[in-house]
């Protein structure tokens, strides 16, 4: 499908397969998952959010979760 960047398959099993996922423990996906169910948790599926919001109190926070930032400083 044009415009999707992993197909389906890949997401639900291909992962699997690859080194990072492998790497990552029980314990640690149950950690980040937990995280990502609080900061998706606040909004209801039919929230409309604009870009701003969406950028600053989602994809800032889960890839803040795992030890991304968006700036080029770090921080």
């Amino acid at each position: 499908m044009i415009g999707q960047l992993f197909t389906q398959d890949f997401l639900s099993a291909g992962i699997r397969e690859t080194p990072a996922w492998q790497a990552i423990s029980d314990a640690e996906l149950d950690e980040f998952t937990g995280r990502l169910k609080k900061i998706y948790g606040q909004f209801k599926t039919d929230s409309n959010l604009n870009e701003p919001v969406t950028e600053n109190e989602i994809i800032v926070r889960v890839l803040s979760s795992m030890g991304w930032s968006l700036s080029p400083w770090g921080a």
